[in-house]
């Protein structure tokens, strides 16, 4: 997984493979600004199984997570909130 950040928002890419579909992928929010990701294909015995944890800065706003998968890749953005003090 990579994870890039602009101004605006954090941007989260996993690539699953093939076989995988949204129907097998997992997002929940945590307390303090965590997501945990979980992608399962039951019908393999390799390469079937990813999960990742991650936490954000203060700056993520966990209201407005959104989720896209399209051709065995994984795209999660995450809007920043404007803090206080920040340009």
């Amino acid at each position: 997984m990579t994870i890039d950040s602009t101004p605006t928002q954090y941007i989260l890419m996993a690539p699953l493979g093939s076989g995988f579909s949204a129907d097998s992928i997992t997002i929940a929010a945590r307390k303090e600004n965590v997501i945990v990701i979980v992608a399962d294909r039951w019908d393999q015995e390799q390469d079937c199984h990813h999960e990742w944890q991650v936490q954000f800065g203060r700056d993520g706003d966990m209201s407005s997570i959104h989720a896209g998968f399209d051709n065995g890749m994984l795209k999660i953005t995450v809007k920043r909130l404007h803090m206080y003090g920040q340009p």
